[in-house]
């Protein structure tokens, strides 16, 4: 082979070369424009019905809702230099949605089971059920197709919050909706600020004072939907305190009900991030 081939054969390589990283680019290009226009389009979806939702001052005939200060600093020991911390400033919740179930039933087909709200974040979301846990999955309150889904109790459970145990499931997306503030639950000054969750329903209201937050393997181990016993539902409590990203010094008896909320963890493909929270109910 001349050295005129040789330099042909390099140019030529040099061309399918450039071509391949054009086309990279222009693909990278197109799937960040895919991507970006599908998650303002989900943002935009859910903004519309909470924009719908009227807010209201909470009814001066219900308790306002429960206030729960992150546990305690360790004491500083006597003679030291350093001064206790500042009590942090919880904001509490001072107003309640009004939520027209009966509209929103019949907009979607009687699956709307609850009303989500951790308030300060973007989690204001509609809860669903259906037959399956798959359908929501990947379909809007509507069943328009689309990558957010929605959050949706198990379909195993009763949509009243009634069982010992309510999962309710929500994708970690990575522009922070759905469940995608969960992750931040491993640092303790967002969960101390973020304690709290209120879910309205038809029938009543309650506040979730979140009590744990821990990691599962989905492959080898699911949450329980219900117990033997009561020792049984406090050993799973005693658990997943144990196994925590986060402290919390909520109480928890063999009479309370707890919901677990559940999305995926980012440290492996089978992992699942639970935060788990104890029902108190506010009333009708």
């Amino acid at each position: 082979m001349n050295r005129a081939d040789v330099y042909k054969k390099k140019t030529r390589l040099i061309y399918i070369l450039l071509f391949l990283s054009i086309a990279a680019a222009i693909g990278s290009a197109i799937w960040l424009g895919i991507e970006l226009y599908t998650t303002r389009q989900g943002q935009q979806y859910y903004t519309g019905m909470t924009s719908d939702v009227e807010r209201r001052p909470w009814r001066p005939d219900v308790a306002m809702p429960p206030v729960y200060a992150p546990a305690s600093p360790a004491p500083t020991e006597p003679g030291s230099d350093s001064q206790e911390p500042e009590e942090p400033i919880i904001d509490v919740i001072d107003w309640i949605p009004y939520v027209d179930f009966d509209e929103l039933n019949q907009t979607f087909r009687g699956l709307t089971a609850a009303w989500m709200i951790l308030d300060g974040t973007v989690i204001d979301y509609p809860v669903m059920q259906s037959t399956d846990n798959d359908y929501f999955l990947r379909r809007l309150p509507d069943g328009t197709s689309h990558r957010n889904g929605s959050l949706f109790i198990d379909y195993r459970n009763n949509p009243d919050f009634s069982d010992r145990n309510t999962l309710i499931y929500g994708h970690d997306m990575r522009s922070g909706d759905m469940f995608g503030v969960f992750r931040q639950y491993r640092n303790q000054d967002f969960f101390d600020q973020h304690n709290v969750f209120y879910i309205f329903t038809p029938e009543r209201d309650f506040a979730l004072i979140l009590i744990a937050g821990y990691v599962l393997d989905s492959a080898v181990e699911t949450p329980p939907l219900s117990f033997e016993d009561d020792d049984a539902f406090l050993a799973h409590i005693e658990n997943i305190r144990r196994r925590s990203v986060f402290r919390s010094d909520v109480e928890v008896s063999a009479e309370d009900r707890i919901v677990s909320l559940c999305t995926c963890d980012a440290s492996h493909r089978n992992n699942r991030l639970i935060i788990v929270g104890k029902l108190v109910d506010l009333g009708p």
